[in-house]
């Protein structure tokens, strides 16, 4: 199986998470191993992960809260 970039960023997070069946996480690891991009990317990636981790639990803005829930749903309509 031919493996693309885009196809290893859309599966990442079942890769990071160790869901994905063990034949395609050797897939994948293969595909790190030659892929310099995408093995920054997943480095970045689980950086980032670790990151939020470590932000406090505190709750978003009222007012921004309104305000994502209007884009979303004004996404949703298109």
């Amino acid at each position: 199986m031919n493996l693309t970039c885009k196809h290893v960023t859309q599966i990442l997070i079942d890769f990071v998470d160790g869901t994905l069946e063990e034949d395609q996480t050797q897939i994948i690891q293969r595909h790190l191993c030659g892929c310099v991009p995408c093995a920054i990317y997943l480095k970045s990636y689980e950086e980032t992960i670790r990151i939020t981790h470590q932000l406090p639990d505190v709750p978003i803005p009222v007012e921004f809260e309104a305000r994502l829930r209007m884009i979303y749903n004004e996404s949703k309509s298109v």
